[in-house]
């Protein structure tokens, strides 16, 4: 089977596109279960995310990232071990299809986790329908403060919250830039308050920043007004938050209007062809995102070459998709298992060793030891500066 058609097989959901190549829909994502023995114990996990739409290339990265996990965790199952499958469901990015997506996905009687999704509304709209499931639900990238406080104890989620994430943030500044006037410039949306938020709490809980508060509304219709503030307020340090497209352009304002001070974008702008598009605006620019430097992983590396030579350039979405996977796949090792609550149990207690290196969960959900990376822009590339504390997987 070539790659095409298993990832349009993938695609062409049968419950979404029964009328279009029949054939077709009958190709796995992974292995199936009727290629393992009768006795085998089947391990089934649903992917979900926006395999279609805007965000499909971020989809379709996670995709192949949780299904390159199954494919090596089948390679080195033994005869009697257990089997796994990986289902891919189209959210489209859309919080409504994600709810019936997620019902969908919980028809098979085999499914024993879900991975997803990418965008924090369709994650949280879907997340009753898991819960009344008692299904485990790993969410890979996506920071959204409110996902894992709806008292759920079914969710379990990779990366920081968005306001951890600030708090992070503002943490590193303190500790090593040690500016004396920071803008905090944020959009006023769901990502860019709660980082700026966690950023100035942590400033006023006792950190020696003096930071001042600079909202831009989404539209970007009072951006003038306020980037002329922050000049006026000549800061020596500018924290940017928000979408990385519309602060992107806030940025290229602020340097218009000769502001001058450098800047620590939040993960938004993890994307080196977004700062290429910036040119000499965003030269020297620091960044923070929970994407550890793989480079400098063994582990990451290893999993890097081959995940390449069968698909494209590594992304974070494949990264965090594999990650997510092997967490999934270790749970129920570790529990030999594939009870619902066995599982949720083994997760709230177990520690997993993944290509991003241990993952464990605190009560609630949330990463037990969440943790940041910080990158700086060169002009062409983003190189690792640092960590907001220590990765033993990380070789420097």
């Amino acid at each position: 089977m070539t790659a095409f058609l298993r990832s349009l097989a993938c695609l062409l959901k049968p419950h979404a596109a029964a009328w279009i190549l029949p054939a077709l829909l009958v190709l796995p994502c992974s292995a199936r279960a009727t290629d393992f023995p009768p006795y085998a114990k089947v391990v089934g996990i649903a992917l979900i995310a926006p395999l279609s739409g805007p965000d499909k290339q971020l989809g379709l990265d996670l995709s192949a990232g949780v299904e390159a996990a199954v494919d090596d965790a089948n390679a080195n199952r033994g005869l009697t071990d257990f089997a796994w499958v990986m289902h891919s469901f189209d959210d489209q990015g859309d919080p409504g299809i994600a709810q019936q997506q997620a019902q969908f996905a919980l028809v098979d009687q085999s499914t024993s986790f879900v991975i997803g999704h990418i965008g924090g509304q369709e994650t949280l709209l879907a997340l009753p329908v898991y819960h009344q499931q008692e299904i485990p639900l790993i969410i890979p990238t996506n920071g959204l403060a409110a996902l894992t406080q709806q008292g759920y104890d079914n969710v379990f989620r990779m990366c920081p919250t968005d306001t951890v994430e600030g708090q992070l943030d503002a943490r590193y500044v303190d500790r090593v830039i040690k500016p004396s006037k920071i803008a905090v410039v944020w959009e006023e949306n769901d990502f860019g308050a709660d980082t700026a938020t966690g950023f100035v709490n942590y400033a006023g809980g006792g950190a020696k920043l003096k930071a001042g508060d600079y909202p831009v509304d989404v539209d970007l219709k009072k951006m003038k007004d306020v980037v002329a503030r922050v000049a006026a307020a000549a800061p020596d340090f500018i924290y940017l938050t928000g979408r990385g497209t519309d602060m992107a352009k806030v940025l290229k304002a602020l340097r218009a209007a000769g502001v001058t001070a450098p800047i620590l974008g939040s993960g938004a702008f993890y994307s080196d062809s977004l700062l290429r598009s910036l040119g000499a605006d965003a030269g020297g620019m620091l960044v923070s995102t929970c994407v550890p430097p793989v480079s400098l992983m063994p582990e990451a590396q290893s999993f890097q070459r081959r995940f390449e030579e069968r698909h494209r350039k590594l992304s974070a979405f494949a990264l965090y998709g594999y990650a997510a996977a092997q967490v999934a796949i270790k749970a129920v090792l570790q529990a030999r298992s594939t009870d619902k609550r066995t599982l949720l149990r083994q997760l709230d207690t177990g520690l997993f060793s993944t290509v991003v290196g241990n993952v464990g969960f605190r009560n609630g959900g949330d990463p037990a030891e969440p943790n940041l990376y910080f990158y700086r822009y060169d002009g062409s590339a983003l190189k690792y500066t640092a960590s907001a504390f220590p990765n033993p997987s990380i070789l420097r």
